[in-house]
């Protein structure tokens, strides 16, 4: 009731041009600048009221209490406590740092963190209720609370009050007080709601004041949403904390969705030899890499090597499907063996939808450059400890700038073998990335215009290498040391054998840069709305 009372009199003396003080709650009646200037005037206290004052905006001259009132800013620190809540004479000896649960002002004050974007100006400066702090500042507000368009938050029954609690005076706007408000009790909007939340990386619980409620449907004003990523999915871009969103009156939640992408480039428990001369592969191991197999004459055949770069996309060699329809393929995840017969009903083997070839890519009239393809899945992968994708730098336009000659790469695959067969299980080894120049003296002189500086060459030259079959696989690297793979070619051409259609690991083998084209295949993926 006092509240009340002193918000009902606090209006009438600021609107009114004939009030010439101010009344106080107990009765008594005291000078207008008297109020909120660090002393008590009123016996009982409420000309210096939080209620009262919050609203104040201090001159720049001014020091802001806590609590809203004015003072001298000389008078900050002087070691007499003039705000009647002592907050002028906090942090004064302070030298260090704030710690790690307060907000440093930018007068180099701190301020406990809950007092960020709260609508109430605590640093001198004003500098914890700036747009900028508020709108990038990553919190939830209280349950009971309004998140204003700024990023503050207000309590619900300050809004539509008449007051702009909000410092953008969003908790004042149209959409959300004639939602509040009904004429006569009748003509009342419909209930607003906010829209549903779905996600296929995120698992979101969702409860109002009445219970449990399902996220797949519009939820009422004040309800709770609370997201997590999925296992085998991490948290995109910086998010730290718990994700906690409500739904505010005017129908929007107080915070963005969560983001999550897939965990990538981290291998399955344990691998065991290679290609040529390589080793079998244990079971599963390379979670990231695909097989693709092509319909011919009517039977599903071994076609070529693939990487899984988001759930729903394959990138490999553009050579592999120039001249196949997408219903002519198909692409087996997570599998160890390359008889088709033993996947085809597996639930992790796929049809593809879409075929996307890089558009310079031109066969071997092109020399095959751009030499790469995504596969659109018809389905969503659904990612495992032995089927994950693999890490794609996405700001690395060279990888070359960072590898020395013999900086080893991991690949894997199912071609051509030492015995000119192709392998019955898929083997792994490692390559040794190769300067263009060293490449390019090694090869045949009719060889020599593949290289190019879309692509790199690696390999050993002593007979261990990929071949046919191994093409649009993956040349991963341990690129910074934390186990984590990221791609950075696919196989591309290589020599053939004098007199043979098979490859000759003699020589080195020529993959495409994946980071020359990360933007290509970013607009791929945002195109198809699988990144």
């Amino acid at each position: 009731m006092y509240v009340f009372i002193i918000i009902l009199f606090y209006v009438a003396v600021v609107k009114s041009n004939n009030s010439t003080g101010f009344v106080c709650v107990d009765g008594t009646k005291i000078e207008l600048h008297e109020i909120c200037d660090g002393l008590h005037q009123c016996p009982d206290g409420s000309d210096e009221s939080r209620t009262l004052c919050h609203h104040i905006i201090c001159p720049k001259d001014m020091f802001r209490c806590y609590y809203g009132a004015c003072i001298k800013r000389h008078a900050r620190c002087d070691g007499v406590h003039n705000c009647v809540d002592k907050s002028d004479e906090i942090n004064c000896e302070r030298s260090e740092g704030c710690t790690t649960s307060e907000f440093q002002c930018l007068s180099r004050e701190c301020i406990p963190l809950e007092k960020i974007c709260d609508t109430i100006n605590d640093c001198s400066d004003n500098s914890d209720e700036s747009l900028h702090i508020c709108r990038n500042h990553d919190f939830v507000c209280p349950e009971d609370t309004y998140r204003c368009k700024h990023g503050g938050c207000v309590k619900f029954d300050t809004l539509c009050d008449g007051f702009n609690d909000c410092v953008d005076g969003s908790d004042e706007s149209k959409v959300i007080c004639d939602g509040r408000n009904c004429l006569g009790g009748k003509y009342c909007r419909k209930e607003i709601l906010c829209p549903p939340l779905m996600s296929q990386r995120v698992d979101i619980k969702c409860k109002s004041k009445d219970g449990p409620r399902s996220c797949r449907n519009p939820l009422p004003v004040g309800a709770i949403a609370y997201s997590r990523c999925k296992v085998y999915y991490r948290k995109k871009h910086r998010q730290v904390g718990d994700h906690r969103s409500i739904c505010q009156p005017d129908g929007t939640w107080s915070r963005g969705q969560l983001l999550c992408e897939p965990e990538c480039g981290i291998t399955a428990p344990l691998a065991t030899p290679l290609i040529v001369h390589g080793w079998n592969s244990e079971k599963q191991r390379w979670p990231w890499h695909a097989t693709l197999y092509s319909l011919q004459h009517g039977n599903w055949t071994f076609w070529c090597g693939g990487s899984l770069i988001t759930e729903q996309a394959i990138i490999t060699a553009a050579h592999c499907v120039w001249s196949i329809k997408a219903s002519d393929l198909k692409v087996a995840l997570g599998k160890h063996f390359r008889n088709f017969e033993k996947i085809k009903y597996s639930p992790t083997t796929f049809d593809v939808s879409t075929i996307v070839i890089q558009p310079h890519y031109q066969d071997v009239t092109g020399n095959y450059g751009s030499d790469l393809a995504i596969l659109i899945l018809n389905r969503m992968v659904e990612l495992s400890e032995y089927i994950k994708p693999v890490c794609i730098d996405w700001n690395d336009k060279d990888f070359t700038r960072f590898l020395d000659n013999g900086t080893l790469g991991m690949i894997v695959g199912m071609g051509i073998t030492e015995h000119d067969t192709y392998s019955e299980t898929l083997k792994a080894t490692y390559l040794p990335a190769v300067s263009n120049n060293r490449c390019i003296d090694a090869q045949h002189q009719d060889f020599k215009k593949y290289v190019t500086f879309t692509t790199f060459c690696a390999g050993w030259q002593n007979g261990t290498g990929v071949c046919n079959g191994d093409s649009g696989g993956g040349l991963v690297f341990d690129k910074y040391g934390n186990k984590t793979w990221v791609l950075e070619g696919i196989v591309s051409v290589s020599p053939r054998r004098l007199g043979t259609s098979f490859c000759d690991t003699s020589f080195f083998t020529i993959f495409t840069k994946v980071g020359m084209y990360v933007d290509w295949i970013n607009s791929v993926l945002n195109l198809f709305n699988i990144n």
